[in-house]
């Protein structure tokens, strides 16, 4: 068997970032722990043009045959994109080498998906409250080096982690599989997703998060998301983007207000992010509008 070691051949670590991002991206930088033997921690910090669709709040495994048994297993974590962070968005990938599968027979490796030397796989899951739990962990723990119970520690989320996603992909969660969001024909939860929009419309000048929109109304993020597409034909921050857009069209249109105390008043972290915003959705600047 022809070996090869991790040095040789590495997966670049913003490949999969720009397969899934494209041009929505301005500016990058990256920053790479080793979280132990085979096991790598990239963090990525992206700034998004405001003129493309923001991601959603998603997961994904990535599996790369490199030859006979030996291969490399990607995770990446994208967060809820929030366009007022001045952090930028943050991706956090693990990256589990060659090495840290020599570990195990090839037989049991080879038994599952997924396992399989002729082709690369992928596939998005969600990330529970427990898998949330252990991203954060393993980011605070992953700059200190010097403890060997932290390293033990770090060693243990990325595993935690990897195993979550291993089951995720071996027996996909169930609200992945409804395109047709058959869960809405329960009227329960029908209202909850209107509850939503209630909620949102109540509160365009400070947006909620779909996290915790998802507590205000007890339901799960991922049905949360598609029963909100599914009903209002819109994302969830499409929709809040929008009639924050309709809102601040309506104050300028008054005669009243400034563009910088409305885009003040609706929460925007800058009247040029207002701006662009306004005329991504309208079509017009906000200065037309001022009489």
């Amino acid at each position: 068997m022809n070996t090869i070691t991790d040095t040789k051949l590495q997966i670049p670590k913003s490949g999969f970032i720009h397969n899934l991002l494209g041009k929505a991206i301005i500016s990058e930088s990256f920053e790479t722990f080793e979280i132990s033997k085979g096991i790598d921690l990239h963090c990525t910090q992206v700034v998004l043009s405001p003129s493309e669709n923001e991601p959603e709040e998603m997961a994904y495994l990535s599996f790369y045959p490199v030859d006979a048994n030996e291969y490399y297993l990607q995770l990446s974590f994208l967060p809820e994109f929030d366009a007022q962070s001045p952090e930028g968005y943050n991706i956090t990938q693990l990256i589990f080498n060659p090495s840290f599968f020599r570990q195990w027979p090839v037989q049991l490796l080879s038994g599952n998906q997924p396992f399989r030397f002729d082709r690369t796989s992928e596939q998005a899951f969600s990330l529970n409250a427990i898998g949330k739990d252990l991203l954060e962990k393993i980011l605070k723990a992953a700059e200190v080096k010097t403890h060997f119970i932290n390293a033990l520690r770090k060693q243990e989320y990325a595993i935690g982690l990897l195993s979550l996603a291993l089951e995720g992909f071996l027996v996909p969660d169930e609200a992945n599989k409804l395109p047709a969001c058959n869960f809405l024909n329960n009227s329960t939860e029908r209202d909850k997703v209107l509850e939503t929009q209630r909620i949102i419309l109540q509160n365009l000048e400070n947006p909620l998060t779909i996290k915790a929109l998802s507590r205000e109304v007890g339901m799960n993020e991922c049905y949360l998301k598609k029963g909100f597409k599914a009903m209002f034909g819109k994302t969830i921050h499409e929709f809040q983007q929008l009639e924050r857009i309709k809102r601040s069209k309506a104050l300028l249109s008054e005669g009243i207000y400034s563009i910088n105390e409305v885009a003040f008043m609706m929460g925007y972290g800058s009247p040029s992010h207002f701006s662009t915003s306004f005329k991504k959705i309208t079509g017009m600047k906000p200065c037309e509008l001022i009489r």
